[in-house]
């Protein structure tokens, strides 16, 4: 026989429990959803609309289905409101819950109008009396991410818990608290989650909410205590996990991380669907070993299309770089076209770059890279925080191409607001190795602008770039372009810094160029005082005592400069 009930259920089982013959209770399939366990949850549901097929029951089942990450799809919307039609149907007048829930369907399906008409009349018929009613209205409004209304949440919670004189129910607040997450509110949000907190009831899944707010503001502190006290009021409730699991990718440590991901899939259902849900846990956590394992375990038993983009992460992490791109563009092709691509794209860069070959090869391969480096960074990708250019120089870097790197370095340094000291640094000193003298010279210059004399090395670098960038400019004397920097290097490092076998090669170059300077300048004096100092440093340098000899002659009064020897033209030559 059917059974009817004169109080509408409430999701949080607050009002009565009820066991039957299947071992199932309404409590027990709320814990399940909560703790994201949907297929138990489901499961659990559809036992009750058999073994006692009520209002409340078929609006559980309902629910459950619009609460699993598959809602959307049309199957599951026909099955939700199959649900609900019927739980409507065991009531002459219509039943107000089941009534909701088939504005949730559309919702659901985008129909903010249709859900918003369907809302009002419930409204309109219940004389907006009963509090749970009202409650489930507003949770409707945070429910969708594609069809949402915050504001009209907060009014209709907040009549809810005027009617609802105890205020003993904690899922009210955990509504009103999403709905201040949707407007930005993160303040208000915990403030509506210290009242849940205060209920003393749905504890685990309270602070899974704190949690998540004090990681998105960066309060870590918060976010370590809320999950502590989370895990400690229901160690099964497995979204704390995946805030634990987030809480440690931030501060590195990703075999916590991974540890944290693994407690959430033992505390789900286990099924494919929650495997897939660890498998992108594990992704974040670079817990690349068991996201391979639960990749094959999973592989072929489910059609949503971030197993390629899985795959191919772990394929490039194997170095199977012509693999991970075929994945990525699996990926790609199989998803919607207003899906951020960056990530894969930026996958894909990186592997074109690493693959090798011949030299023609290479060059293609390059090409193709880079073509996919700038995809990646024009979408204004955000997944991992990713610096694409950045990423994509130091391959470069590792292939000893310094030239491409410098120019990819300075493509990452564009896309900066605020550009510092050490980013020019970096950059002048990738442009020095791959020898773009004159790029190296223009960073560089800007870092000890920025640097104000913090670094002395610098000054070494920038002057030897300005030697080398007119070494074949003839009208100058390329040699002591860079003798006023070599000066400042010296002077800034002192005798100690002179002395120091770190310092050395910069010492001697630039010893012999100001001597050379002086030399040109027939201050010969000077430039053999450079040239003792130098062998005090490397007395063992066969360029500067050959100088060193030279000079004593020079300055010897009976020494005869040598005549410039005559071409058959007539000329003299250097």
């Amino acid at each position: 026989m059917m059974m009817k009930r004169t109080k509408i259920w409430a999701v949080v089982g607050l009002l009565l429990t009820f066991t039957w013959s299947f071992g199932q209770s309404i409590d027990q399939v709320v814990k399940d959803l909560d703790a994201e366990r949907y297929t138990a949850a489901l499961d659990g549901a559809n036992k009750l609309v058999v073994s006692s097929p009520g209002t409340d029951t078929y609006f559980l089942k309902g629910y459950t289905i619009l609460s699993s990450p598959d809602y959307a799809k049309p199957e599951n919307l026909k099955a939700a409101r199959e649900a609900f039609e019927a739980g409507n149907a065991l009531e002459k007048k219509g039943d107000p819950l089941n009534q909701v829930g088939l504005g949730m369907v559309k919702l659901a399906s985008k129909d903010m109008a249709g859900a918003k008409a369907i809302f009002d009349e419930v409204k309109k018929d219940t004389k907006s009396k009963n509090p749970d009613v009202l409650y489930r209205i507003a949770e409707a409004y945070v429910m969708f991410p594609e069809a949402n209304d915050p504001a009209e949440a907060i009014l209709t919670i907040d009549l809810a818990l005027d009617k609802h004189k105890t205020k003993d129910n904690p899922e009210y607040y955990l509504v009103k608290a999403e709905a201040y997450l949707m407007k930005g509110d993160g303040g208000s949000a915990m403030n509506a989650l210290n009242n849940a907190e205060r209920v003393g009831k749905k504890l685990a899944k309270t602070y899974s909410r704190m949690a998540r707010i004090w990681l998105q503001s960066r309060n870590y502190q918060g976010a370590q205590e809320a999950i502590n006290k989370g895990i400690a009021a229901d160690p099964t409730h497995a979204p704390i996990y995946k805030y634990q699991s987030s809480y440690w990718q931030t501060f590195g440590d990703f075999s916590k991380s991974a540890e944290a991901a693994s407690n959430y899939l033992k505390n789900s259902d286990g099924d494919v669907k929650a495997k897939l849900r660890y498998a992108k846990l594990a992704f974040i956590a670079k817990d690349y070993v068991n996201l391979k394992r639960i990749l094959g375990e999973i592989k072929g038993s489910t059609s949503d299309p971030y197993i390629h983009r899985m795959e191919g992460i772990v394929n490039y992490e194997e170095g199977k770089y012509t693999q991970a791109v075929k994945d990525f563009e699996s990926f790609i092709k199989a998803n919607p076209k207003d899906e951020n691509f960056g990530l894969d794209y930026g996958y894909i860069g990186r592997a074109y770059l690493k693959m090798g070959g011949d030299s023609a090869t290479v060059a293609m391969n390059d090409s193709l890279g880079l073509l996919n480096i700038d995809k990646a960074v024009a979408v204004n990708d955000t997944t991992l925080e990713a610096d694409y250019y950045s990423e994509a120089a130091l391959i470069m870097m590792e292939r000893g191409a310094f030239d491409k790197a410098a120019q990819l370095t300075e493509k990452s340094l564009s896309s900066k607001k605020e550009p510092n000291a050490s980013d020019y640094a970096s950059l002048g000193t990738t442009f020095f190795r791959g020898r773009n003298w004159t790029k190296a010279n223009e960073y560089l210059e800007k870092a000890l602008v920025e640097y104000k004399d913090g670094w002395p090395a610098g000054y070494a670098l920038a002057a030897l770039a300005k030697t080398y960038r007119d070494a074949g400019d003839t009208t100058k004397n390329h040699l002591y372009l860079g003798a006023a920097d070599f000066e400042k290097y010296l002077q800034l490092i002192g005798e100690d810094g002179k002395k120091n076998p770190a310092n050395q090669t910069y010492v001697v170059y630039a010893l012999k160029t100001l001597a050379g300077r002086d030399l040109s300048n027939q201050n010969v004096e000077a430039a053999k005082a450079k040239i003792e100092e130098l062998l005090k440093i490397k007395p063992d340098d066969a360029d500067a005592q050959a100088m060193f000899h030279r000079f004593s002659k020079m300055l010897d009064p009976n020494y005869v400069i040598p005549e410039t020897p005559k071409d058959s033209t007539g000329n003299g030559r250097d």
